[in-house]
């Protein structure tokens, strides 16, 4: 599955971890469900937490749509652990954006939170900015696709959400590729990535869910050779509920596959495991200690 390995391809913004770098696209409107889940994520984890939201949204309705997705923001922000900025202020002084610039100051404000005993720093930034600063597009592409040295070291995340409105396809497209990840649109959403021998399940299982989840589990158990060996991937899955698990239990038992092998993290893996997988041999359960 090029593309797809572990730490590249898609996930559901709830799988983003410290050192990752993602690409988000929306159409009308902002999806401030995403921010909010990345924003809590972030907050839980103990980070900094870093909110740019377009130029046009000022910090006051960002904050009210967020706690229109989630709990009071009074703490965290009256405490200082999260922030509404702008990519203007974080350059500030400097007079106009510069890569060099933009690194710089992200450097110090990842240091700035470790040194406040914050476990990592994480921003989401609304691409608007581009415009509002008159930055030249060519040279923030080159930075998006150049900035893997910010996240090595693992204590700084990042979300860069554009418009498609604002941008034209070919920019969006070379822009996802310059990032590791893309995002699911939204929470809640499940995607099947589909491929001989393999299916790869991201985002949520769970009752609103369900038709799809059968549907691309089925189209796996059908769709191969029937004696080989079938990998099922649940490792970017956020939440698998009971009931599908269920489903991928009650499929595995008719499979003619002779072997099939799942890949997922300890909590799916012990949710499986109760409810029997033990009992189908043919069933490996495999788990990914990165996902």
């Amino acid at each position: 599955m090029a593309g797809e390995q572990r730490r590249h391809g898609t996930l559901p913004v709830q799988r983003m971890r410290s050192g990752d770098h993602a690409f988000c696209r929306y159409a009308a409107r902002p999806a401030w469900e995403l921010v909010a889940a990345y924003v809590w994520r972030g907050l839980e984890r103990g980070e900094r937490v870093v909110v740019c939201p377009a130029p046009q949204t000022g910090p006051d309705e960002a904050r009210t749509r967020l706690e229109e997705n989630g709990p009071s923001l009074d703490l965290v922000c009256a405490r200082g652990q999260l922030e509404f900025s702008s990519m203007r202020r974080l350059l500030h002084p400097a007079p106009r954006y510069t890569t060099a610039r933009q690194w710089q100051r992200i450097q110090e404000e990842t240091e700035k939170a470790l040194a406040h005993r914050y476990s990592g720093l994480r921003t989401f930034s609304d691409m608007h900015w581009i415009a509002d600063l008159g930055a030249d597009l060519e040279e923030v592409l080159a930075g998006e696709a150049n900035a893997a040295h910010l996240f090595t070291a693992r204590p700084y995340s990042e979300v860069c959400a554009y418009n498609t409105a604002a941008f034209e396809p070919a920019v969006l497209d070379a822009v996802r590729a310059a990032h590791p990840h893309d995002l699911l649109e939204a929470p809640g959403m499940l995607r099947a990535l589909h491929t001989a021998g393999r299916v790869r399940l991201i985002g949520d299982a769970d009752l609103a869910t369900r038709a799809d989840w059968l549907a691309s589990l089925r189209k796996a158990f059908t769709g191969g050779p029937p004696e080989g060996r079938l990998v099922v991937d649940l490792s970017r899955l956020y939440f698998l509920s009971v009931g599908c698990a269920s489903d991928l239990l009650n499929l595995a038992t008719d499979a003619r596959h002779r072997r099939i092998e799942v890949r997922l993290d300890r909590h799916q893996a012990g949710l499986l495991v109760r409810l029997g997988s033990h009992y189908l041999k043919h069933v490996t359960l495999i788990e990914d200690r990165d996902s």
